[in-house]
This record gives C-alpha cells, sequence and structure tokens, in this order.
C-alpha cells in the first residue's frame, strides 16, 4: 500500500533515449503517491501543452509522432502533491537515416553517385513549425510554413479541411514556394489547413488549425472579492469563492501552498 508522502519514482528508466526521423516514441514517468501526483513535461525547460499538435501528454507517459530533428533535447516529468515533488529527466537524440544507406535513403536499381540518390522528403526548418493551432483576430494575416528538402527537390500542395485549397480561399493572400498567406482573415477561412510535400522517395504532410475569432479576446480578469483566509473546525467544511470575467471558458486551478523542510512547495487542485 502507498504510505501518504511526496510521489516517488517506482521502476527503473533509461535516462538517454533515441529516436529516429518520423518514428513515435513513448516517454514513461512510471511515479506513484498519496495523493495521486500531478505531472507537467517539460522540454528544454518549456512546458508542453496542448498546442504541440504531435506531443501527447498520457497519464504517465509522454507520447511523440513523426519525430523531428529539432524534438532533440532534455524533458523533464515534474510528478508533484500536496507533500512534495520528484523528477524524470530524459535526453532526446534523433537519428536521421537519410544520409546512409539505410531505410530513409532509397537507392536506384543500380549503384548510382550518391547526388543521384532518392532522399524522401524532411522539414527543414520544424522550429518554424511548432504553433499549429492559430487564433487570429478578423483582418490579420496568417503565415503558414512548411519548408522541406528532399532529393529530388519536392513538391508541394496546400490543402484546407482534406480538399484542395482554391484561389477564392486563398483571397488577397498568396502561396510561396513554402509559405501559405492568407491576409484579411475572415470567418470562414477558418479550418484545417494541410501542406502535403512529395516526391519519388516519398511523402509527409503537417496540420495547421486556424481558428479567426470576431475580436481578440483579453486575458481573465478577477472581479468581487478574492479568496478571503477561513478558519473551520477540525473535520468541518468550508469553501472558497474565485470569480471570473473572461471572454472564453476560462480553466481555474486551486493551488494549496505545503510548508515541507522549509521549502515552499504548491499542490494544485
Amino acid at each position: 500500500d502507498c504510505v501518504r508522502g511526496p510521489p516517488r519514482v517506482s521502476e527503473k528508466v533509461s535516462h538517454r533515449q533515441t529516436a529516429r526521423l518520423g518514428s513515435a516514441i513513448k516517454l514513461p514517468c512510471p511515479v506513484e503517491g498519496d495523493p495521486p501526483p500531478l505531472t507537467r513535461w517539460t522540454k528544454d525547460g518549456r512546458t508542453i501543452h496542448n498546442g504541440w499538435i504531435r506531443f501527447r501528454v498520457l497519464r504517465m507517459a509522454l507520447k511523440i509522432k513523426e519525430v523531428e530533428a529539432d524534438d532533440t533535447g532534455t524533458y523533464n516529468c515534474q510528478a508533484t502533491n500536496g507533500f512534495g515533488s520528484v523528477n524524470v529527466n530524459y535526453t532526446l537524440i534523433v537519428i536521421d537515416d537519410s544520409s546512409s544507406d539505410r531505410p530513409g535513403v532509397v537507392n536506384g536499381p543500380e549503384s548510382e553517385p550518391d547526388s543521384e540518390k532518392l532522399v524522401r522528403p524532411r522539414f527543414s526548418q520544424p522550429e518554424k513549425m511548432r504553433k499549429r493551432v492559430i487564433a487570429c483576430p478578423v483582418g490579420s494575416t496568417v503565415r503558414l510554413k512548411c519548408a522541406a528538402n528532399g532529393n529530388p527537390q519536392p513538391d508541394i500542395v496546400w490543402l484546407k479541411d482534406d480538399r484542395p485549397l482554391t484561389e477564392q480561399e486563398v483571397g488577397e493572400g498568396r502561396k510561396k514556394r513554402w509559405t501559405l498567406s492568407l491576409k484579411n482573415v475572415m470567418p470562414d477561412h477558418s479550418g484545417r489547413y494541410t501542406c502535403r510535400v512529395s516526391n519519388r522517395a516519398g511523402e509527409i504532410n503537417a496540420t495547421y488549425k486556424v481558428e479567426v475569432i470576431q475580436r481578440t479576446n483579453s486575458k481573465p480578469v478577477l472581479t468581487g472579492t478574492h479568496p478571503l483566509n477561513t478558519t473551520v473546525d477540525y473535520g468541518g467544511t468550508t469553501s472558497f469563492q474565485c470569480k471570473v470575467r473572461s471572454d472564453v471558458k476560462p480553466v481555474i486551478q486551486w493551488l494549496k501552498r505545503v510548508e515541507s523542510n522549509e521549502e515552499s512547495r504548491y499542490n494544485s487542485t
């Protein structure tokens, strides 16, 4: 049985992980505690959230789909409850086979010079493609990037909601070689935009979700009386109020401050 206390790592893990370009990988976070801990994943110090389209935070793991070269880095799973916290760290190394004769490079029927080898497409600037969910106000400009390389040079096709993008849907914008620009956007520009990049060696794609809103949403504002200090008898019941004004439905998180060995920690609910 679990003893009430800070979270702890329940299994050994390999802190050095490797993944091949384009594959999927799962990084486990085997922690347990009483009360059950909340987990938070970061990459190189940045919190991983729902906007990271290829990343999915599971109950006790982080899954990354279609691994890209820029996914190389340090990953941290921090598990916290009211008694403390524990960390599980990983170093992820992404292996690119496209420069070798292993899968990822497709050779012709006969031995060919390196310059003639077929190389499937890959995104060359993944750091400019991290934000895949885009919310923007009416009248603004949206630029979607899908820069890629390969041998032979790949072709790119843009789709909206899985259908070829029409000139009418592009409107005042334009399609450059690797960038789709949507100017003076209106609500009917909202949708899923996919770039499909292909050559004789293979095909890759990336999807952006664009939401055009009527006006810019402002951050939530606390209204009324903030939560007040309260005294209650042991075993009794009390409540706290938090009134918020927000343009969209807010996410409210309560934190309980816990003093442990003179070090302040917070438990969220």
